[in-house]
């Protein structure tokens, strides 16, 4: 059987799978909508079946208006072949925007200054006055705070000073961390800690807050709590930047020893289990440390120990 309606048929697949759709399609006609414009979707010119996916959530999956047991071979060969064309389109309409967000990640990077007061006064209400800071942590003055009501529609809720750290793979600066500062302490905004578009692939990149020393390196999630691990160990730690990430990190081939700071919540110890899993099998020895306190990081701990 062929769906009546194909085009909203395949717009309630869509919407049913993503929690999102785009109020209109035109068959043949590569779609970006969503949050961030991450959702893509293609009905094909013939409306017998399409493509949709979300870059952010890395999904990608198929429709057909008719059931597979009631297509010919030559419609199915058909799904295919439309299927195969699609993915190429979608490709290179990821790495043009990619390319995109390369070039606007350059951009912010470029209008930053070296930490100043904002920066400083922020990390000091954190506990970590005593961080020597490194050159990757840098300030933005007075950066748009954009944020996406329910319809995806970008509004400016104003501008604020923040803190800025590059997350990078191979060398290559993929995105930008942000996080917007008050008077000493986050930004009264609905999400203060942020993440520009990236500009490839994140799986296994990092902000890389230190050097591995003596084969030895560790890794916490997020910047604060990174800090504060190497502040309280002596050792250099970088920031995974969340709990996925640290699952899966890339770690140099310079090390010997990892030693994973675990956040105590279900996330962070299930990203460093699989962490410490995949550095074992690497040939390494991890290490993991967690706070005693449930739902604390080593952040917690560290500003604890200084009152």
């Amino acid at each position: 059987m062929i769906a009546l309606n194909p085009t909203n048929e395949f717009l309630g697949a869509i919407q049913a799978s993503l929690g999102y759709a785009p109020q209109y399609l035109e068959p043949g006609r590569f779609c970006r909508f969503g949050p961030r414009k991450s959702g893509w979707a293609k009905l094909f010119s013939d409306c017998l079946g399409g493509v949709y996916g979300d870059y952010r959530q890395n999904l990608s999956t198929h429709w057909s208006a008719r059931q597979p047991q009631h297509q010919s071979r030559a419609e199915q060969a058909a799904m295919r072949h439309h299927v195969q064309l699609a993915a190429r389109e979608r490709e290179a309409e990821q790495r043009a925007q990619w390319a995109k967000n390369a070039e606007r990640n350059t951009a912010l990077w470029a209008a930053s200054i070296p930490a100043d007061d904002a920066v400083l006064s922020y990390l000091a209400a954190r506990g970590l006055a005593q961080w020597t800071l490194p050159d990757c942590i840098r300030q933005h003055p007075g950066l748009a705070y954009w944020h996406a009501d329910d319809n995806g529609d970008l509004h400016m809720l104003g501008r604020y000073p923040a803190m800025l750290a590059p997350i990078v793979s191979g060398g290559k600066l993929l995105a930008i961390h942000r996080t917007y500062l008050g008077d000493g302490c986050k930004a009264d905004v609905p999400t203060p800690k942020k993440l520009t578009a990236a500009s490839g692939p994140l799986a296994g990149a990092c902000i890389p807050l230190d050097r591995p020393r003596g084969g030895v390196l560790g890794i916490a999630e997020g910047i604060e709590t990174a800090v504060a691990a190497s502040l309280g160990s002596g050792l250099p730690v970088v920031a995974a930047y969340c709990a996925n990430a640290l699952a899966g990190f890339t770690f140099p081939r310079c090390i010997e020893r990892l030693v994973i700071f675990a956040d105590h919540d279900p996330a962070g110890q299930k990203a460093a289990a699989a962490l410490s899993h995949r550095a074992t099998r690497a040939g390494l020895t991890p290490k993991t440390l967690t706070p005693s306190k449930p739902r604390s990081d080593w952040a917690d701990v560290w500003l604890e120990g200084l009152q």
